[in-house]
């Protein structure tokens, strides 16, 4: 059923009704703490006034570190978990003098900081298993309420295209709308930020999978003891701390639709060997199962690095990397692409006014030096500074005064200059619109086509001023 309300407050109730369940799911037990991502009390259960002598109003939005300084437990569990970035298992004293086994557990969110981090605090070590049976169980609540919200930003997302103003991005746009609906596997590269993860989920918009599922995952933020299990999955007592009921993984996940993995080059290489038979075999079998599953799935990886380089330092398996590469799309940078800047300005000034109802405008010239800018955080910072300026806009047009001081606007593109005659300096400014247009469009004709002269003057021009550029024939 469609929700009037914005995507991001259905995510927040979303938020909201994950918190509910896992106090449902914990009823009962002892000493349950939530605490957010910086270590302040959200929720405790009932039981904590028992076991700890004190009150839930003198927890509840406290410091951990400052009730561990008040002596009402130490050490904390909480802080262990945020310095080590990880699950971890204490034996702390209470106010009450009392040792009571405590377990932390973080909750990442997607970019993988902490969001969360739950404690289970058991006197009766016994119970533990329990505690640890329904934190499995909370985790893969939490998982599929995490992919329903993935639906939600799939659906905002929905015939939604590419800012196509120059030519690069025009030419990518092309190439989604003749790939999308084959099956073959996709490697997007790119700096970070330039928009990798919105180019997979068009590909997939675009395509005959569109009903099926989009499962997305970021090799770098998954420590290396799990992401077997998040992408395989397990069967039930297959490893320590496993659920009873199993867990399916991310690749099954995907059956039917699209599996994007992003940052494909921290993949570890004992993964990347499993990952090659799967893309070949289209097979998989989960931990400590014995069945082979199998699974149809169209496969878009991403990275920022430079995978050749990884394969020559023995980080990367070339085999995958052919596999992975049948249909490359390399993104540039915005630096590179500066035609797109202010149509990404408007895209996002319109799209925030929306956002928080308001009607902002910007001064032809905020305008100027926004195009003017390098962007070394590409399409999101952009995006970034954009909301910035509309949420604190003081009136509804934007001057120079209301940019961020903390921002380098002197770095504005200029033609090469020289202190020559003006004919020297036309020549230079020329070279200047060559070579840069030979970067983007790599060939003779390209080049040709997008200044509006011949293919024999671009190349003529090129051998002018790129001294190792080779004309072929046939470009």
């Amino acid at each position: 059923m469609e929700c009037d309300k914005k995507l991001c407050d259905r995510c927040e109730i979303y938020e909201k009704e994950k918190m509910d369940i896992l106090f449902k799911v914990m009823d009962n037990e002892n000493d349950v703490t939530l605490t957010d991502g910086k270590g302040i009390v959200i929720r405790i259960s009932d039981s904590y006034e028992t076991h700890y002598g004190v009150s839930k109003e003198d927890m509840i939005g406290k410091s951990i570190f400052s009730l561990e300084d008040q002596g009402i437990f130490k050490p904390s569990v909480t802080a262990v978990v945020l310095e080590k970035r990880r699950k971890a298992t204490i034996l702390q004293k209470n106010k009450l003098g009392e040792s009571i086994l405590t377990t932390g557990v973080p909750i990442f969110d997607d970019p993988g900081s902490i969001q969360y981090v739950i404690s289970f605090n058991s006197i009766d070590i016994a119970n533990m298993t329990t505690l640890h049976e329904k934190y499995i169980r909370l985790t893969e609540l939490m998982s599929e309420y995490n992919a329903e919200i993935n639906q939600l930003h799939m659906k905002d997302i929905n015939n939604k295209e590419l800012v196509t103003k120059s030519r690069h991005m025009t030419n990518i746009s092309e190439l989604i709308s003749q790939i999308a609906d084959t099956s073959a596997n996709v490697l997007i590269t790119g700096e970070t930020g330039v928009g990798k993860s919105m180019v997979a989920k068009i590909i997939h918009q675009k395509s005959g999978r569109v009903e099926g599922p989009f499962i997305e995952i970021n090799c770098g933020t998954i420590p290396e003891n799990l992401i077997e299990s998040e992408l395989f999955g397990y069967e039930r007592g297959s490893f320590t701390g496993a659920s009873t009921k199993g867990k399916i993984g991310k690749i099954e996940l995907a059956k039917g639709g699209t599996l994007f993995l992003d940052e494909i080059g921290e993949l570890p290489l004992n993964m990347q060997i499993k990952l090659l038979q799967v893309i070949q075999e289209k097979v998989i079998t989960r931990i400590g199962g014995l069945e082979k599953i199998d699974v149809d799935f169209r496969l878009i990886a991403a990275t920022n690095r430079d995978l050749k380089k990884k394969i020559k330092g023995g980080l990367f398996r070339e085999d995958l990397y052919y596999r992975l590469n049948v249909i490359p799309i390399q993104i540039q940078p915005l630096r590179e692409r500066p035609e797109d800047i202010g149509a990404l300005v408007l895209s996002f000034l319109e799209q925030f006014n929306k956002k928080y109802g308001k009607r902002i405008s910007l001064s032809p010239k905020v305008f100027d030096v926004l195009e003017k800018q390098s962007w070394p955080g590409n399409i999101r910072q952009v995006e970034n500074l954009v909301e910035r300026l509309v949420i604190m806009a003081k009136q509804n047009v934007i001057g120079a005064e209301d940019l961020p001081e903390d921002m380098d606007f002197s770095r504005n593109r200029k033609p090469a200059e020289t202190d020559g005659s003006l004919e020297e300096m036309m020549e230079e400014y020329e070279k200047t619109i060559f070579v840069n247009a030979f970067k983007t469009y790599k060939t003779s004709v390209a080049v040709g086509n997008a200044l509006g002269i011949s293919q024999t003057t671009a190349a003529r021009r090129l051998r002018k001023y790129i001294p190792d550029y080779i004309s072929y024939r046939y470009e």
